[in-house]
């Protein structure tokens, strides 16, 4: 009778301590499901920008090698050039525009 009742106290102690386990193991599971499809969709959404970024920027790369007025535009605001007959007139700014010290790459 002893015997039955260790068996059963032992078998009832191997019960109790895997269902701690497994809920150990359940509860880290969901959070960690529920961060990573978190992160996932923040990285999703990043992606897409980047991807809609690079699309206007295919866009723009490809009017500059084709587009003449697209050439001119660029020409005009970067360098600050005006055809011979133009008069270029400025105005004091408080605020001046910021240059960027190094030209942008764009990679491909």
């Amino acid at each position: 009778m002893e015997n039955i009742f260790r068996l059963l106290l032992g078998f009832g102690f191997i019960v109790f301590v895997g269902y701690l386990v497994y809920q150990i193991f359940v509860q880290a599971s969901s959070d960690t499901y529920v961060r990573l499809t978190n992160d996932l969709a923040e990285v999703q959404a990043g992606n897409n920008a980047i991807s809609e970024k690079n699309d206007l920027l295919r866009v723009r790369i490809e009017a500059l090698r084709s587009d003449p007025r697209a050439i001119e535009r660029k020409v005009r605001d970067e360098l600050e050039m005006a055809r011979p007959d133009e008069v270029i007139i400025l105005f004091k700014s408080d605020n001046p525009p910021e240059i960027p010290t190094e030209p942008e790459t764009v990679q491909e």
